[in-house]
């Protein structure tokens, strides 16, 4: 019995359309990351330019009133030298939690990458991103019944001695931004790892 092969009809706008972005793939990815650029740059560079040209409003100290008065007084407040330290803190913040983040998740992203599978990979990925789950008041509210003064690590180490080394580790601001900054740095570390050398030598018989 013969049979009769249905083919659907052709799209010839389509299929030159098709080829035009097969030829020229670099204006196929332009164009699609247009929209999230545009979005981007319109949203976040627009509300920084905004920012900026604000800064150059009057602010009258006495009423704390903003006035559309254009000046320099804000830009000249910046040079001043309390501001100094507020700079190199926040820097040495930032390099802190950078430095801090990559010795604490490299090392487990390679663990993950390497050694784990299956439900013990899973195990890792949900341990990672358990934290970010969670309210950020609701985490506030946690850190504070665990870290206030007379809280439960007060308590805890007190018995042991060390509550002098929980008042020095609480003095550092850069704690929050690492648990912040752990997830993104293991998970991205684990993925690059497999891309770029794990799974091509496994496949190589590594």
């Amino acid at each position: 019995m013969a049979m009769n092969v249905l083919q659907s009809p052709s799209r010839p706008g389509l299929g030159k359309v098709s080829g035009f972005f097969w030829r020229n793939p670099g204006l196929g990815l332009f164009l699609l990351l247009l929209g999230p650029l545009m979005w981007f740059g319109i949203v976040y560079f627009g509300s920084l330019l905004t920012l900026l040209w604000q800064g150059f409003y009057t602010f009258d100290d006495f009423t704390m009133s903003v006035t559309p008065e254009l000046t320099l007084a804000n830009i000249r407040a910046l040079f001043n030298p309390a501001n100094y330290d507020i700079i190199l803190r926040t820097l040495t913040m930032a390099v802190a939690v950078t430095i801090a983040s990559a010795i604490l998740a490299f090392p487990m992203a390679w663990y993950m990458a390497r050694y784990t599978s299956g439900k013990m990979k899973a195990f890792f990925y949900i341990a990672v991103m358990l934290p970010m789950w969670a309210s950020y008041i609701v985490k506030a509210y946690a850190w504070t019944l665990l870290l206030a003064k007379d809280g439960v690590a007060q308590w805890f180490l007190q018995h042991l001695g060390l509550e002098p080394l929980l008042t020095a580790f609480l003095t550092l601001p850069a704690v929050g931004e690492i648990r912040c900054q752990l997830p993104g740095w293991a998970l991205s570390g684990v993925s690059l790892y497999l891309v770029a050398v794990h799974d091509p030598a496994r496949s190589g018989g590594a």
